[in-house]
């Protein structure tokens, strides 16, 4: 396919960069021009404005925030409006639910498709093709981009309904937020109790949760506790807010969710 790529930061370079190693013809744009350049060594061609990588049959937005999406799509150029009819839109950012049943609706305006595919996994599993990238939207666009979702790692269909990726992924990222919250309690307490939480974090890894979360989130905040009596940020607490708006939005209550966002 042809695919344009909006956003080649650290997770966005890797996956535009295994894209077009699988033989598709890629044209990428970012904000930072040496984000481009370096990824022109990699046949991924650099474009000059959003728009021009808008002139595709895909286009993939992997971008930080509501806000940088937005700034992008209804704004400069109106990216929304320079694609052609029978352009298919995968969002693989975080985003919320709000801005995406948006985007369904401006793109579906045009005769566009949209598609929320947000990635669970870091840069290595980008690198690798080995991302969790939960998919939401029209099926005929999901099995036509099929094939691209699947070099770059491994998709779960949702069904129709764009919001539902958007939610499993804050969901997920609010059971991180879960797991740093209380395991910087716990190795808070056993700190004071005079145990090194190194030795308790090794304890709980092997006997209750073997799993490398736990191994690398425990490992990270026991060393900050022993070393320095620090309390870590809890960098996925976004997701928390994201998960109170959309259970509002759902009329669900979720008591749990609201403690940790109100942590914050």
């Amino acid at each position: 396919m042809k695919i344009g790529f909006i956003g080649l930061g650290t997770m966005g370079q890797p996956m535009a960069r295994r894209l077009a190693r699988a033989g598709h013809e890629v044209i990428g744009w970012n904000r930072t021009r040496a984000r481009m350049e370096r990824l022109a060594t990699d046949m991924v061609v650099p474009v000059s404005s959003p728009a021009e990588a808008c002139q595709s049959e895909l286009i993939i937005t992997m971008v930080s925030d509501d806000a940088a999406l937005e700034s992008i799509i209804f704004q400069e150029g109106r990216l929304v409006a320079a694609g052609v009819p029978g352009l298919i839109h995968l969002c693989m950012s975080t985003i919320s639910d709000t801005l995406a049943l948006r985007l369904a609706a401006a793109h579906g305006e045009l005769g566009q498709s949209y598609l929320s595919g947000p990635v669970f996994g870091a840069p290595e599993a980008a690198i690798s093709g080995r991302l969790l990238i939960p998919v939401a939207g029209p099926s005929a666009a999901y099995e036509r981009i099929r094939p691209v979702l699947d070099t770059l790692g491994r998709p779960d269909y949702l069904g129709e309904d764009p919001t539902a990726a958007n939610v499993v992924k804050a969901a997920g990222n609010f059971l991180m937020a879960s797991v740093v919250e209380s395991l910087r309690d716990a190795t808070a307490l056993v700190h004071a109790a005079g145990v090194d939480p190194r030795e308790f974090t090794g304890i709980v890894t092997q006997a209750l949760f073997p799993t490398p979360v736990y191994q690398y989130i425990g490992g990270m905040l026991a060393n900050r506790e022993a070393l320095h009596g620090v309390r870590v940020p809890n960098p996925f607490l976004k997701a928390a807010e994201q998960c109170a708006q959309s259970a509002a939005r759902l009329g669900v209550s979720v008591p749990t969710i609201e403690h940790i966002r109100d942590r914050a």
